[in-house]
């Protein structure tokens, strides 16, 4: 992985333009419910953009990973009380075990340590192995008994 073919930018739901780009990404990412229910537990399928904005629109901070000007990668977080809360973490199926989803994660931990958040944490849902997996390989642990499904990793 060369990462000089990779760019991260910040986007914000309150720009139309950030709206319409991220409309059509995640309608061309989450055609598959599957997808969608890791991505989003909250969501019923088909994806509905006007849905997500009305549950997620003020509460998050987002980075959309490029590759030659195209997304490829998506991460949303909130801090709150010097804790950070990973909501969401995609990458597009085409560019998946390439480790972007690590540099993602790399990134929220820069992000944490300049904020002086004390812990990062992620829900997922039981069945997601690869995301637990990947979490955990990264120094992520399980906290608790799963709640609805989910799974809480936090890393300090």
């Amino acid at each position: 992985m060369n990462l000089h073919e990779y760019t991260l930018e910040k986007i914000s739901y309150s720009r139309k333009e950030d709206c319409r780009i991220m409309e059509t990404v995640f309608k061309h990412w989450l055609i598959d419910p599957k997808e969608l229910n890791f991505f989003s537990p909250n969501l019923l399928f088909p994806f509905n953009f006007k849905k997500f904005l009305k549950i997620y629109n003020n509460k998050n901070n987002s980075l959309v990973l490029k590759s030659q000007n195209w997304i490829i990668g998506y991460i949303s977080f909130q801090i709150k009380y010097r804790k950070l809360s990973i909501i969401h973490l995609f990458i597009d199926s085409k560019h998946r075990k390439l480790g972007l989803a690590t540099m993602l994660l790399r990134e929220i931990e820069k992000i944490s340590n300049e904020k002086s958040v004390k812990d990062i944490s992620v829900k997922i849902m039981l069945k997601n192995n690869k995301a637990i997996k990947l979490f955990e390989k990264l120094g992520y642990e399980k906290v608790g008994k799963p709640i609805l499904s989910c799974l809480k990793l936090v890393k300090n």
